[in-house]
């Protein structure tokens, strides 16, 4: 498939903005140097278990070890799926792979987000050592997976072996547009510390331009796929985002949490019940809107189009009839 006038003036404009903006060019390392008492270092609206009645009685140490605790989550998950799942198809699409063929221009574009990427698994390490070093407080044993790659080795063994980089691909689509609102959400609360609200800002300007990178990536794919290998992916997508949404991962990072804080075995389990509800993704849906924003991304790029897949998405309660 080639690549029209317009598109190919909209990529080297890309190209140009990255050599400008990009946080590896164009930001200084954020150095943390201090913490303020009315600062912290994750946004509670992120982190239900700290409005909790049973953890607010435990005081504000108690929630800012929360926050803390859950900071270094957070920053885990940013060097595991930038260096692991993000890295492993961006240089395969940079490196011309894929078995289908991708423009020269949106490969070298490809090829930015593997250096971006790599730079902020950097900062997000980086970033959780020095406040271990300011606080003295280690993180917790961390998760050695992601939602994104539990999601993916789900759904392999219902493709055939030659669409398993096509999946792969889809996936990295769907997480990079998921995690750039993730970041806006993060970005928004007051109050958090200066050096982490820089370290998320710079992530985040980068994420935007990745957005536009890899809806052109899935655009591009799904143009080149045949109608049987869409509607093979597309039966198995609502259970992908079903997987990748689930925050089993997360409620297990918070039972270990609420120990750490001194809550007993009931205590804990009262505390989860009222902040991990049991809902299917349709469920889900209706509580948070980063269900309509994938699946919308998904239909803007032409993956709904087919009544079959579409259908497949309504039993499913994704979309409307």
């Amino acid at each position: 498939m080639g690549i029209n006038v317009d598109t190919t003036a909209s990529l080297s404009r890309r190209q140009a903005h990255w050599e400008k903006s990009s946080s590896i060019r164009s930001r200084p390392r954020r150095v943390l140097r201090n913490v303020s008492p009315d600062e912290h270092f994750y946004p509670i609206a992120r982190q239900p278990i700290a409005l909790h009645p049973l953890v607010k009685a435990l005081g504000t140490a108690a929630r800012q070890r929360i926050l803390l605790q859950s900071l270094y989550k957070f920053l885990n998950d940013i060097a595991f799926v930038e260096t692991r799942v993000v890295s492993e198809v961006s240089l395969a699409i940079a490196n011309d792979q894929l078995p289908w063929p991708f423009p020269a221009q949106l490969r070298a574009d490809v090829l930015t987000v593997v250096i971006d990427e790599a730079f902020h698994a950097h900062v997000a390490i980086d970033f959780m050592e020095q406040v271990q070093r300011l606080t003295g407080v280690t993180p917790l044993s961390l998760p050695t997976t992601l939602t994104v790659e539990q999601a993916i080795r789900n759904a392999l063994p219902k493709l055939p072996a030659d669409l398993h980089i096509a999946l792969k691909t889809i996936s990295v689509c769907i997480a990079e547009n998921s995690v750039t609102k993730d970041l806006i959400d993060v970005h928004r609360e007051d109050g958090l510390n200066e050096t982490f609200h820089a370290v998320n800002g710079d992530h985040m300007i980068d994420e935007v331009r990745h957005c536009l990178i890899f809806g052109d990536v899935l655009r591009h794919l799904w143009g080149v796929l045949t109608l049987a290998q869409r509607r093979a992916i597309g039966a198995v997508l609502p259970d992908f985002l079903g997987d990748y949404l689930s925050l089993s991962l997360q409620k297990q990072f918070d039972i270990d949490i609420l120990a750490d804080v001194g809550l007993d075995a009931r205590q804990i389990e009262t505390v989860i019940a009222a902040t991990h509800l049991d809902q299917d993704l349709a469920t889900y849906r209706t509580v948070n809107p980063i269900v309509d924003k994938v699946v919308n991304f998904l239909a803007e790029s032409g993956v709904l189009d087919d009544p079959e897949i579409r259908k497949a998405f309504e039993d499913r309660r994704l979309v409307d009839s």
